[in-house]
């Protein structure tokens, strides 16, 4: 056999080998992600903008619904950036996630035909960050307007009609704003709607924009977990941030750590790290390419979740 082909061989082998290993992981792993409703909430944010929340939150997702067979609902919570999570799951929308709650709460709706689902069976509340930019649009002209009547002088009649649009339009801004009142107790009325009907109920915080919001899920979850890459300036800002942050959740904390770019701290580093929030710390795999398939990429950091939903558990 040539030198070539006999690589190419020992290569398949290998493949082969590690597909089996990855299969045999994932049966022993079954059992232990077999979840049934009422559902555990787990919360998640990141350390920075670009951790990795959006994508652990999915696989955390994936995991319960492709090997525990359980149904789980990823939800996009993230404030300012949101739509990450809608858009790597593949099923996004025009609108955000507190309007998506807000109309099932006040008309009553339930969440057992949720706004998108994943070609996997991962429910997803989520917002493109298209319609969010055109809502950011229209505020832009109706500003213009407002602007250009004043100074070419526009008579009462004029500004009275700029002026009711703006209350309109305001109105409508304030029922998809990720921080207001009402908005907050319908996405709380949500969750505990969707407790009844998943296995799991993962939701992206983002950073923690809006202290109510934030409030409102602390209360309600299992597990949060904070994201951290492991290059050492996101470590850096961790070590920062972590001792910093206000938000106090009801239940158990745990720190996520993606093992990015060849990059593995040690393991006093690690410890150091939990002892400012108080909290175990779990080394989560890096997930490969962001293009692969979903279910590929969770098999790959599938001992790191299920560490993590063992901790939710």
């Amino acid at each position: 056999m040539q030198p070539l082909a006999l690589r190419t061989a020992v290569a398949q082998l290998r493949a082969r080998r590690r597909t089996r290993q990855l299969q045999l992981e994932a049966r022993t792993m079954s059992s232990r992600l077999a979840w049934d409703p009422p559902a555990t909430i787990v919360s998640l944010a990141g350390v920075h903008g670009g951790a990795g929340t959006s994508t652990l939150c999915l696989l955390l997702a994936e995991a319960i619904a492709t090997l525990g067979e359980g149904p789980a609902l990823a939800v996009d919570l993230a404030g300012r950036s949101r739509g990450g999570l809608a858009v790597l799951g593949g099923a996004a929308g025009q609108t955000t996630a507190e309007g998506t709650c807000a109309v099932a709460a006040i008309h009553g709706g339930r969440l057992e035909r949720p706004f998108g689902v994943t070609e996997h069976g991962v429910r997803i509340i989520g917002a493109h960050p298209d319609g969010v930019e055109e809502l950011e649009r229209s505020h832009e002209t109706l500003t213009a307007r407002l602007v250009e009547a004043v100074r070419s002088g526009a008579d009462d009649a004029r500004l009275a009609e700029l002026a009711r649009f703006a209350v309109r339009e305001d109105r409508s801004w304030q029922a998809l704003r990720w921080d207001n009142e009402q908005v907050t107790e319908a996405i709380a009325r949500v969750l505990d709607q969707a407790a009844v009907h998943h296995a799991l109920v993962a939701v992206d915080l983002g950073m923690l924009d809006g202290e109510q919001l934030a409030a409102v899920i602390g209360a309600r979850r299992h597990l949060h977990v904070w994201v951290v890459p492991a290059r050492p300036a996101s470590l850096e800002i961790a070590e920062r941030r972590l001792p910093l942050l206000p938000f106090e959740p009801a239940g158990a904390e745990a720190i996520a750590v993606w093992q990015a770019d060849g990059t593995s701290p040690s393991a006093k580093r690690l410890s150091a790290l939990g002892d400012l929030r108080g909290c175990p710390v779990v080394r989560v795999a890096n997930h490969g390419d962001p293009s692969d398939d979903l279910s590929v990429r969770m098999h790959r950091c599938l001992s790191g979740i299920t560490e993590l939903c063992e901790l939710a558990r």
